[in-house]
């Protein structure tokens, strides 16, 4: 509990824009399956269209390219707009996935992913497993 709050203030301190920090990524963990998918969302260096989405276990990073970003609220006092940002894999026959999220400043949620055949996973951040590098998954 005391990791969120001192990641959610972090947060609050980053710059407006969530996609701002070369380094910047998020560990994600699904909701409500019985076996836990994880990721790595790696958002691309100088606010660029292209970042990539690393599974754990998987054979590698997908690049996905940035094909939507709303605001949906914006917030008085100077804190970040709350925006909804939506991610397509990039895949060489065209059938990727969409990534969709609401953001606002460093804080996400409401992750989903939803598949060309319609499925939807949800996902919610995993701060236990975000390293200096990336994502550290511990086997479980």
């Amino acid at each position: 509990m005391v990791n969120r709050l001192i990641f959610a203030l972090l947060g609050f301190f980053l710059v407006g824009s969530a996609i701002a920090d070369p380094n910047d990524f998020r560990c994600l963990k699904s909701v409500g399956l019985k076996k836990t998918l994880r990721l790595q969302f790696t958002f691309p260096a100088d606010s660029g269209d292209v970042g990539s989405v690393t599974y754990e276990n998987g054979s590698g990073p997908i690049s996905v390219r940035r094909v939507k970003e709303k605001e949906l609220r914006r917030v008085p006092g100077g804190m970040p707009s709350q925006f909804e940002i939506g991610w397509t894999e990039i895949t060489p026959d065209g059938n990727g996935g969409t990534y969709v999220f609401i953001s606002q400043g460093a804080i996400i949620d409401n992750f989903r992913y939803m598949r060309k055949d319609g499925k939807v996973f949800r996902f919610e951040e995993d701060v236990d497993a975000s390293g200096d590098n990336g994502c550290t998954w511990a086997k479980r």
